[in-house]
């Protein structure tokens, strides 16, 4: 499951003002994360994003396999 992520929000968490707090993991590599702040999170999406073996290799969607 590449790029599949689980997701734990804990209670500090305020939606209202796009703050959130919780813990995530990556779930093809384990990696974890308990974050403290929003931007911590989309720090850690961004280098798990980055890091995929998916991004080195070219697009094949929408083109007919062998």
């Amino acid at each position: 499951m590449r790029q599949a992520f689980v997701l734990r929000l804990g209670g500090d968490s305020n939606p209202t003002d796009r703050r959130f707090v919780g813990w995530i993991e990556e779930v093809d590599t384990g990696r974890e994360l308990h974050f403290k702040s929003t931007d911590e999170l989309l720090t850690f999406l961004a280098k798990c994003f980055e890091a995929s073996p998916q991004r080195d290799r070219p697009s094949t969607a929408g083109r007919d396999e062998p």
